[in-house]
C-alpha cells in the first residue's frame, strides 16, 4: 500500500492460510483493526502502553460474572451493552488482552533496535504492525477479497461467527449514566430563536470554499461479532441525577443572532480560509492554496491562531524556485511555501513556512520590517527563497544578514506540538 508516494509507510505483515488447497492471506493490519480497532477511541489506545487499563477504573472478575466500571476517557456513546461486550472479551478472552497488548510491544521494540534512546522518532518511519493472533475457536469470516486462481487476498474482514466470552454476566457502571432521581421544581428552559432555515445561498464568485474547522466524521461499520452464547449485561448506575417534576419556566438566554438568514456557501473545494484575501505580489508566481502539499498542518495553526488572537490575516501560497534538488520533495512534489501576513494594531509580520511533506526539518521564519515599511517586502523574500534553495533547504545566513530593514526569528518545529501550542508559541511573536 502506499501512503503519499510514500511505500516504506505501507509495509505490512501477512498471514497465509491454506484450506483445501487455496491460500488465503490476510494482513495483519486488518487482523488489528477488525479484532480489536471498532472505533476511534480504541484505535487510539491501542498504540498507548497498556492502553485498555486506561478506559476502566476497577475490574473485578468474581463466580463467572465481570464488574467494571468505566472512566470518562471512554466516550458515553460507547458505553453500550455491544461495546462493553466486546471489550469484555478483550479483557476476559483466553490469550485476548495478551494479543492486545502484543500490538504495542512489539511496536516499541522494533523503534528501539532502530532508534536506541530515541525509539518514538522512528513509529512513523514505516514499521510494519505485527501482533500475536489469540488463539480464535473455528469461526467463519465474512471478507471482501480479490481472488486469482487459488490465491485470495482479504481486503477487509466484515464479521465473525463462532466467538465466545467465558462469562455468564456482566455488570458495567459509567460516570455519564447516572440513575434519576425525581425531586419537586420548575424546570429552566432557555428558549432559542434559532432559525430552522435550512435554506443555503450559492456565492458563484468564491474561488475556494472554507474548511469547516469542526467538520462530521463518518465512522465507518466495525466488524460484526457474532458472540454464542451471550453472557446478561446489567448498568450500574452509581450516580444520582436530580429531575425536576414542575411547570416550565422560561429564563432569558442567547439566541441565534443570525435567525431566517441563508448560509453562504461554495461548491469549490476547501482549503485553510476560503477567500482569504492574498498577498499581492508584483514578480512572484503564486499558485492555488490546495497545492500547498505538506502545509496542511501549517493552515490549520493559522485557522486556530485566528481565534485565539485579534489578528488580520492574508496569504499567499508560492513554488520554491528552481535549481537544485531540494526544489522537489522526494515524491515529484514541487516544494512550496506559505507566506502570510499577519497585522495586529501594533504591528505587521510575515510568516514564511516551508512545505515538509517529508518531514524536512527547517524552521519557520518570521519577519517584521523594522519601520513598518513593506515597500522591499517582497524582495527580500525573493532572495530568503533563493538563498534558502542555493542552501540546500537551510536558511542562508549571509542572506538573513542582507536584510538589513527586518527583524528576523526562527521558530523550530517539535514533533510534540499541538496545533495549539504551535500557534501559542507564534502569538509569543506579538
Amino acid at each position: 500500500m502506499f501512503f503519499q508516494k510514500r511505500p516504506e509507510l505501507g509495509l505490512q505483515r501477512v498471514v497465509k492460510y491454506t484450506v483445501n488447497g487455496t491460500e488465503y492471506f490476510i494482513p495483519v493490519m486488518e487482523w488489528i483493526r477488525c479484532l480489536f480497532v471498532k472505533n476511534r477511541t480504541l484505535a487510539y489506545y491501542l498504540l498507548q502502553p497498556h492502553g485498555i487499563d486506561l478506559l476502566v477504573d476497577n475490574v473485578v472478575h468474581r463466580n463467572g460474572a465481570l464488574f467494571i466500571d468505566f472512566n470518562r476517557r471512554l466516550p458515553e456513546k460507547l458505553a453500550r451493552p455491544n461495546e462493553v461486550l466486546h471489550l469484555a472479551w478483550i479483557l476476559t478472552g483466553q490469550g485476548v488482552r495478551g494479543s492486545w497488548d502484543s500490538v504495542y510491544s512489539s511496536l516499541f521494540r522494533k523503534a528501539v533496535v532502530k532508534g536506541g534512546k530515541q525509539p518514538l522518532v522512528h513509529f512513523q518511519n514505516g514499521i510494519p504492525l505485527d501482533f500475536e493472533l489469540p488463539p480464535i475457536s473455528p469461526c467463519e469470516l465474512t471478507v471482501r477479497c480479490i481472488r486469482s486462481k487459488n490465491q485470495v487476498l482479504v481486503l477487509e474482514v466484515l464479521g465473525i461467527t463462532n466467538m465466545q466470552v467465558p462469562l455468564r454476566k456482566i455488570v458495567y457502571s459509567h460516570p455519564a449514566l447516572k440513575k434519576q432521581v425525581s425531586v419537586s421544581g420548575d424546570k429552566k428552559i432557555i428558549p432559542t430563536n434559532k432559525s430552522k432555515n435550512n435554506d443555503y445561498e450559492l456565492n458563484p464568485k468564491s474561488e475556494n470554499a472554507k474548511e469547516d474547522a469542526h467538520q462530521d466524521v463518518m465512522e465507518l461499520p466495525a466488524t460484526v461479532f457474532g458472540f454464542v452464547q451471550k453472557p446478561k449485561i446489567e448498568v450500574d448506575r452509581k450516580d444520582l441525577q436530580s429531575v425536576h417534576t414542575g411547570g416550565d419556566i422560561f429564563i432569558p438566554g442567547r439566541g441565534g443572532k443570525l435567525a431566517g438568514s441563508n448560509h453562504i456557501v461554495s461548491t469549490e473545494d476547501s482549503v485553510y480560509g476560503g477567500d482569504t484575501p492574498p498577498l499581492e505580489f508584483s514578480s512572484m508566481q503564486t499558485i492555488p492554496a490546495s497545492e500547498g502539499i505538506g502545509l496542511e498542518e501549517f493552515f490549520r495553526v493559522i485557522q486556530k491562531l485566528t481565534e485565539i488572537y485579534p489578528v488580520s490575516v492574508q496569504m499567499s501560497v508560492l513554488p520554491l524556485p528552481h535549481g537544485r534538488r531540494f526544489s522537489v520533495c522526494g515524491n515529484g512534489i514541487r516544494r512550496t511555501c506559505a507566506v502570510v501576513k499577519l497585522v495586529t494594531e501594533k504591528e505587521t509580520k510575515y510568516v514564511i513556512e516551508i512545505a515538509r511533506p517529508d518531514g524536512w526539518s527547517i524552521s519557520t521564519l518570521i519577519l517584521t520590517p523594522r519601520d513598518r515599511s513593506t515597500r522591499k517586502i517582497e524582495y527580500y523574500i525573493g532572495i530568503l527563497l533563493e538563498g534558502l534553495v542555493n542552501k540546500s533547504g537551510h536558511w542562508d545566513q549571509d542572506v538573513l544578514d542582507q536584510c538589513i530593514d527586518l527583524n528576523i526569528e526562527k521558530l523550530r518545529h517539535y514533533q510534540k506540538d499541538t496545533l495549539e501550542r504551535w500557534a501559542y508559541r507564534l502569538v509569543g511573536k506579538f
